[in-house]
């Protein structure tokens, strides 16, 4: 094949290919053809997975959790005008939790969801000096970098170089993160390297790059970059159609016509047959309602809610949810006034985190409507990266050291998002840093297993216990102060998940591992 053709089909980024999921095309990224291929590394902290949805262009807060009780909300969206933004109090769907906020009515299929505790809504999250513009809010959001901080890189791939300092020696067979979108978004954008794979609708390049050598000239240079992205996209989309192929039927059906639930009956499926993959990003545009906000905000809504409620059950069918949460994320909310037929840029919005591992109900206060900021925009009261914060710390179970300076550029104080699950150890347990468990060694485990610790304090030294998931002890043994390892024989467990936690002089931290047969 003539270098030039080669190129050409390429598109001189990476190769795409096909995945027969719903998802309809693969690219892997690499940073230029200077830096270092394009990796993902295993190895996570949990098994957790967790699904992002981005709804960009600014989603209304105020009708999505609708202050029905408040009229203050009615005055501004303008009630009973020919106007009227406003979400009649009749048609609200009442959740438990909260006497004064409800749901949009097309959001109702989420009401059970709220009734089981399976919903943790974050209330008017947002970010000190709220920037208005579509593209810098997002880039703030999708670094976690302050306003006045131009930051390239993402806060989740930074956490992950930190995580992996060895990076990129080693290539592993499953990607760490997929984004669904025509691009690889800030979230995924290392210092160093990019740890993603996005999803788009591309076309479809046949077969394999050519294996004659390339030229020792600059052209070479670019063609032996291309073929390597080509290669890493090869072994990515192996691994997602190899899962594809272990489980390929949902335990629902998902509803027709609806891009986002195909999104996520896919992931599902990816998850069940036990891809790696430990988050997922989808972009949902739309939201941007300066016009014609209630037909357009309405219909988004509808499909958001019956996707995202498919999504979760389906995960319970598959025996998935206590390990899977789900969380959306916009660069900022609307203002609390109408301006005839929609709603302009705001600042704080409500955020929701969604799964069977989260505590359910409210963090934080209603929206205060009367007591408003800059151009008659909600005040926040959260801080984004808090929610990062706790993401990485409670559901990833990263340390102290891995989210700041690692991911976020300062200490953000954890929200009690997620219900004490025994693979992260309880906030605040990492102020001795030394402290820590790692993940275990092989994983899944099946005749023994290696788990790495540090940092055990006191005479008495420490405990390492092994526990199904349902809390029956299978396993202890003491630890001594200096001890690195523990080694477990795993002969005589059945095949499944466990949890292994260390503890010493009144630290706790644990991970999840797997044993096979």
């Amino acid at each position: 094949m003539k270098r030039r053709d080669f190129i050409q089909r390429l598109a001189g980024t990476g190769i795409v290919l096909p995945i027969a999921l719903g998802f309809p095309r693969l690219r892997a990224f690499a940073k230029s053809p200077a830096g270092s291929p394009f990796a993902t590394l295993m190895g996570a902290e949990t098994d957790n997975v967790m699904i992002m949805l981005r709804l960009a262009g600014g989603n209304d807060g105020l009708n999505t959790l609708v202050p029905f009780t408040n009229p203050a909300y009615y005055q501004a969206r303008k009630q009973g005008s020919a106007d009227d933004l406003s979400i009649a109090a009749a048609s609200v769907v009442r959740v438990d939790g909260s006497d004064t906020l409800g749901l949009h009515p097309r959001l109702e299929p989420l009401s059970d969801l709220f009734s089981e505790g399976k919903v943790s809504v974050v209330q008017n999250v947002g970010y000190a000096g709220q920037n208005l513009s579509h593209f810098r809010s997002t880039d703030i959001w999708l670094s976690g970098s302050d306003p006045n901080v131009y930051d390239n890189s993402g806060w989740y791939a930074r956490y992950l170089e930190t995580l992996h300092p060895d990076y990129p020696s080693v290539l592993p067979a499953d990607p760490f993160a997929i984004e669904l979108g025509t691009y690889l978004s800030t979230t995924l954008v290392g210092r160093q390297n990019n740890m993603g794979v996005a999803v788009a609708d591309l076309s479809y390049v046949p077969g394999q790059p050519d294996p004659d050598p390339v030229a020792a000239t600059h052209a070479g240079d670019e063609e032996a970059y291309v073929r390597e992205i080509a290669r890493q996209s090869n072994i990515f989309s192996n691994a997602i159609i190899a899962a594809a192929t272990r489980q390929t039927t949902n335990r629902v059906t998902y509803p027709a016509n609806n891009q986002l639930a195909t999104a996520l009956s896919a992931i599902a499926r990816l998850i069940a047959a036990g891809l790696g993959t430990k988050l997922y990003i989808v972009n949902l545009n739309g939201y941007d309602t300066h016009t014609n906000q209630l037909t357009m905000q309405a219909n988004l809504h509808g499909a958001l809610a019956d996707a995202v409620v498919a999504f979760q059950r389906d995960l319970e069918a598959f025996g998935l949810d206590q390990r899977v949460s789900t969380m959306t994320i916009s660069e900022f909310g609307r203002r609390v006034a109408s301006n005839g037929t929609g709603t302009d840029h705001g600042s704080a919005a409500p955020l929701f985190v969604i799964g069977s591992g989260v505590r359910g109900g409210f963090i934080g206060n209603d929206p205060n409507l009367t007591d408003l900021e800059g151009q008659g925009n909600i005040r926040m009261q959260f801080d984004f990266r808090q929610v990062y914060a706790s993401v990485l710390g409670q559901w990833f179970g990263a340390t102290a050291e891995e989210i700041t300076p690692g991911a976020l550029p300062r200490n953000f104080e954890q929200l009690p998002i997620f219900r004490a699950l025994p693979n992260a150890a309880p906030i605040g347990d990492r102020a001795r840093a030394a402290f820590a468990v790692g993940q275990n060694y092989p994983n899944p485990a099946m005749n023994a297993t290696v788990i790495p610790i540090s940092g055990v304090l006191g005479a008495a030294g420490g405990r390492l216990a092994l526990f199904t998931t349902d809390g029956r002890l299978v396993h202890e043994q003491g630890v001594d102060v200096g001890q690195s390892a523990v080694t477990i024989d795993t002969r005589g467990l059945p095949s499944g998940t466990y949890v292994y936690e260390l503890t010493s002089d009144g630290l706790k931290q644990g991970r999840r591992m797997s044993v096979v047969r």
